[in-house]
């Protein structure tokens, strides 16, 4: 019994310090090729690659998005016996709008219905500008920029989210801290979407001067106690700091960091 009392006490005392030291690690000498856009590596057995939309401006039309050909940032999730594919969509280029954000389903993985739209267009306030930037909003949109695109609640609430960029020019930066702010919209259980909110703004926009409601203003407990959740997990949260306020009190990332 003693050396039992004994062995416990030893993890107890010395688990953190020897589980602080691993780290993970390569061992192998296979080096990747950041050349080649498959990083020219041999593929995993049983990994199969499946497309799930292709995009064609000559024929544009509901299964490809309209025709619009820039699209990025996929975010995968699977909650409910569903798959749901999260990916911001440009017109023509990368931070050139407009610019939405879509959303497919499948659920077996391979076959995905049309994109709908999650996040749509976003008018700029005209007038709107950055600092060291000459240009000014005028007839703008958004861009939407987002690294992370789902949440699942303690309460089982699929939350999506997404955030919206402004991009001056084309060679303006929609992820400098200078955007609107963070949207999010719950996913039912059905497949319908609730209303879009915001869940963090930057620091030039407010529920005065902006589009959609504060999260707080909803009428559903749940989906409120959802929200303030996510703004309760700061591990969560760090995924925001690309386009969050740098200085932002409730990410503890300081440094900026761009993928």
């Amino acid at each position: 019994m003693v050396a039992v009392l004994f062995f416990l006490i030893l993890l107890v005392y010395a688990g953190p310090y020897t589980y602080a030291q691993v780290k993970p690690y390569y061992s192998g000498d296979e080096r990747s090729n950041p050349a080649r856009h498959d990083g020219q590596l041999s593929p995993v057995v049983g990994v199969h690659n499946i497309q799930v939309m292709r995009a064609n401006r000559a024929y544009p039309d509901a299964s490809n998005g309209n025709g619009w050909t820039y699209n990025h940032q996929p975010m995968l999730a699977y909650w409910n016996g569903t798959f749901y594919l999260e990916y911001l969509s440009d017109e023509v280029g990368e931070h050139i709008p407009p610019s939405q954000t879509f959303l497919q389903t499948s659920q077996d993985g391979y076959s995905w219905s049309d994109p709908m739209v999650l996040f749509p267009r976003y008018k700029v306030p005209d007038g709107f500008t950055k600092p060291e930037n000459k240009n000014a909003a005028k007839d703008l949109e958004a861009i939407m920029h987002q690294r992370v695109g789902f949440y699942v609640s303690k309460s089982n609430r699929l939350i999506a989210m997404g955030y919206y960029g402004i991009a001056l020019d084309e060679k303006d930066d929609p992820n400098d801290g200078n955007g609107v702010g963070r949207v999010v919209r719950e996913i039912y259980k059905d497949g319908s979407f609730g209303a879009v909110y915001f869940i963090r703004y930057n620091h030039n926009f407010s529920e005065k001067n902006s589009d959609f409601p504060f999260f707080e203003k909803s009428k559903d407990k749940g989906f409120v106690a959802a929200c303030r959740e996510i703004l309760n997990n700061p591990l969560y949260m760090m995924q925001w700091v690309e386009e969050a306020d740098r200085d932002d009190p409730l990410i503890p990332l300081k440094k900026e960091y761009k993928a």
